[in-house]
């Protein structure tokens, strides 16, 4: 198997495990689905940028041929692609909790 089958392999499992962390929080009807759409498509997107820059002979494929900017920009892009589904996550459950500390001060200040 070639390096970057790895590479899409451990992408893969990344959004996997990131998209079961986002299903099992529980939000109100289809709220889940932004989040999971969102895990998945940013590692994608990174991905379809770089396979276009590299066959548009933006940035070399191969790291010994690349420039320090070439190189920064596949760093960056690598660290994204582990990085956004974990951001995502993050933000699911910073949104889940926002949700409802609003619905509980709504609840108080109802009673009140």
């Amino acid at each position: 198997m070639t390096d970057d089958l790895y590479v899409y392999a451990i992408v893969a499992l990344n959004i996997l495990v990131q998209v079961t962390l986002i299903w099992r929080l529980k939000f109100p009807a289809g709220g889940k689905w932004k989040y999971c759409a969102a895990a998945i498509a940013l590692p994608l997107a990174v991905m379809g940028v770089m396979r276009l820059l590299v066959q548009g002979g933006a940035i070399h494929a191969r790291l010994a041929e690349q420039t320090s900017f070439e190189h920064y920009v596949t760093l960056f892009s690598s660290a994204l692609l582990v990085l956004a589904p974990w951001l995502v996550t993050f933000a699911a459950i910073v949104s889940k909790r926002r949700l409802a500390s609003v619905r509980a001060q709504a609840e108080q200040s109802g009673t009140s």
